[in-house]
């Protein structure tokens, strides 16, 4: 009885032992389960025999009886022993570190590139705004050793290059932004003004279009639409009208709401002598801004070009209102009115109106045609006319009896032959002697306007 109590309160001792080396096991980073598994992997129902020697599962080292643990293992599971684990652990430490000091001294380098590049750069563009490209080009230039693939910078230094005269240089740096970026519009831009600088139609043509249909960071729709208008404008400095015609009906479907833009858009059409698109413009203009003076100006100037004088003469009225110092509108409204004034064609006028000014219509060619045959030295009164001067004087002649007010009232077939007489000489002493002047111009525009002719 005294064996069996023994042995239990040894069974005992033995688990507190066992617990208290799982415990210390914990400590020391391995993982056992405490309340199933011994410090060998084994379950305590498991647990050899203390009383026994046992090998070591781990080292292969003899266990000494009454020892739960391996003496050889123990001494080395502390916390202080170099294990793998901590060497590991201390060299990712170690690398970690380093890199955060190479990124820290890396981003500081990237950072002071970058600010010695942004410095020079803004050195560049205050000489190129006070209009010293050369320096502005050594600016930009340093400004690249320290931002080399900032493709910005490039193109600044292109134009300072062609600000500077080096033209061959601009280009060699513009055609190398186009190969890294093609679809650059502002870069294809560039080398459309080198082109049209150079006077390469061709080559302008291509790298405007380039330039319009291109990749554009900021506001697009408006720097597309100032490159079309250059491009118009190109065109019909270059007297391609036709082409030019064809860019503008693009642009004007493109327009914002702006008169200024419209009035832009109708200045260019007139140009090209489209009147009709110009004045639709213009009134697109004047519906946004009903006093917009230009738009007045050159909505009377393309009524003035159709033959439309009524409707002229009522725009050139406001205009002059609104910029009575504008001497061109003034001179094309007085213009307009003589026109209106001399035509005897126009059918809201009395009868006896219209004799008046058929009258006054053909006094004033006759007079105009003496000046230009004196200033020639021909002969107007003469039997065999030999100049076609002569020749049209001498049918001035045969009607100047019957140009009476009194006659042409009672035969007014006659005043369509009258003013035949009166065209004929207004062109002739034209051709012979300068474009007409004041009220002989009046009679050729009313006369043009009956016959269907600009």
């Amino acid at each position: 009885m005294l064996a069996d109590q023994f042995l239990t309160i040894s069974r005992q001792g033995v688990r507190i032992d066992l617990a208290l080396s799982v415990a210390r096991a914990s400590t020391s980073g391995e993982r056992h389960a405490a309340s199933s598994e011994g410090p060998y992997g084994t379950a305590d129902k498991d647990l050899a025999d203390p009383s026994e020697d046992r090998l070591c599962p781990r080292c292969g080292n003899k266990i000494p009886r009454h020892e739960l643990r391996c003496p050889s293992c123990a001494s080395h599971q502390g916390w202080w022993s170099p294990q793998r684990e901590t060497v590991l652990l201390l060299s990712l430490l170690g690398l970690g570190l380093l890199f955060t000091v190479t990124g820290f001294a890396t981003k500081r380098y990237h950072e002071t590139q970058k600010t010695l590049a942004e410095q020079w750069y803004a050195r560049g563009e205050a000489e190129l705004k006070a209009g010293r490209p050369q320096a502005a080009i050594d600016d930009f230039e340093t400004a690249l050793l320290y931002a080399q693939s900032n493709t910005f910078y490039r193109l600044r230094l292109a134009q300072a290059l062609l600000a500077a005269g080096r033209i061959e240089e601009a280009r060699a740096h513009l055609l190398s932004l186009r190969e890294q970026e093609p679809e650059n519009g502002l870069v294809n831009l560039e080398l459309g003004r080198l082109a049209v600088r150079q006077g390469k139609l061709s080559d302008a043509l291509r790298d405007y279009h380039r330039a319009i249909y291109g990749i554009w960071e900021n506001e697009p729709e408006d720097t597309r639409r100032q490159a079309r208008l250059e491009l118009c404008q190109f065109l019909l400095e270059h007297g391609d009208r036709a082409e030019a015609e064809s860019e503008l009906i693009a642009l004007a479907a493109d327009l914002p709401e702006d008169a200024e833009a419209h009035v832009q858009a109708g200045g260019l059409f007139f140009e090209t002598k489209d009147y009709n698109r110009a004045l639709t413009q213009f009134h697109q203009a004047l519906g946004l801004e009903r006093s917009q003076e230009a738009a007045l100006a050159g909505a009377g100037e393309a009524s003035f070009q159709m033959a439309r004088y009524e409707e002229a003469k009522e725009y050139f009225e406001r205009a002059v209102k609104e910029n009575p110092a504008d001497a061109h509108v003034a001179r094309l409204l007085e213009m307009t009115n003589l026109v209106l004034g001399i035509d005897p064609f126009d059918h809201r006028i009395s009868a006896r109106e219209r004799v008046r000014r058929v009258v006054r219509a053909f006094d004033e060619a006759v007079v105009r045609l003496e000046q230009c045959a004196q200033s020639h030295g021909d002969l107007l009164e003469t039997s065999q006319p030999q100049t076609l001067i002569e020749s049209v004087y001498a049918r001035i002649q045969k009607l100047r009896s019957g140009v009476r007010a009194r006659t042409l009232e009672r035969n007014p077939d006659l005043i369509a032959q009258v003013m035949d007489v009166v065209v004929e000489a207004e062109t002739v002493a034209s051709s012979s002697c300068g474009a007409p002047q004041g009220l002989d111009q009046a009679i050729l525009l009313a006369a043009q306007r009956h016959s269907g002719t600009q």
